[in-house]
């Protein structure tokens, strides 16, 4: 018997995702199936099937290699540990967000947008994915982290917030899930309104920052 080369398995493995991804940028996400799979590899369904076991299966890989590039978790967890004022470290994090979703918005973020606004109305197929999911998503990762800071600063009395500190988070929280939406569509859409014809979303993001620093009495 040959031997199989290293990297092999790994190798036919994101060819398959790949194929996946392909089709996900022609139809929702959500219609995916693993007869499209085979048809856009030109693989056997056997050979398809040797590596995923079912659509579910590719669904948590194609989440998990979006939260795996430009290793973001990595870099959120490098400027948490890092000793500089608590405000840089506000800024940095911001900004390490600009850069995540300014990535996958090339990338994954319409396959992203569509699973997840699927699920929401199908718990058992969000259950299925979750399972199979292995990588921490990086946004909710990020949204801890911040809160871990401004709470912990509030306390320590670097941050002085003008408001409840709980309002504060959740101003946050629901700013960015407003940003990844309304940008996704427009970008991935072509959703526009009448007044802008292009949302830029890392000017957004550090309007957010800005209003942020304002709220913890910076």
């Amino acid at each position: 018997m040959p031997k199989v080369k290293d990297g092999y398995f790994e190798e036919k493995r994101n060819e398959i995702l790949k194929a996946a991804f392909e089709v996900c940028k022609r139809k929702p996400a959500y219609e995916l199936t693993m007869s499209d799979i085979v048809a856009e590899t030109g693989l056997s369904q056997g050979g398809v099937y040797k590596y995923f076991d079912n659509i579910y299966s590719v669904f948590s890989a194609l989440i998990d290699k979006a939260n795996l590039e430009g290793n973001h978790t990595s870099k959120i967890d490098e400027i948490m540990n890092d000793d500089i004022p608590a405000e840089v470290k506000l800024e940095k994090l911001f900004l390490e967000s600009e850069n995540f979703f300014s990535k996958m918005l090339l990338s994954y973020n319409k396959i992203l947008y569509e699973l997840s606004t699927f699920c929401l109305q199908n718990p058992e197929l969000d259950k299925k994915i979750k399972e199979k999911t292995s990588v921490k998503p990086v946004f909710p990762y990020l949204a801890h982290c911040l809160a871990g800071l401004i709470i912990s600063q509030v306390k320590a009395g670097n941050f002085k917030p003008i408001i409840p500190v709980e309002d504060i988070l959740s101003f946050i929280v629901s700013s960015f899930d407003g940003i990844i939406r309304d940008v996704t569509l427009n970008k991935c859409y072509n959703v526009q309104s009448e007044d802008i014809a292009v949302l830029d979303e890392k000017k957004l993001i550090h309007s957010l920052y800005v209003s942020t620093v304002k709220l913890l009495g910076k």
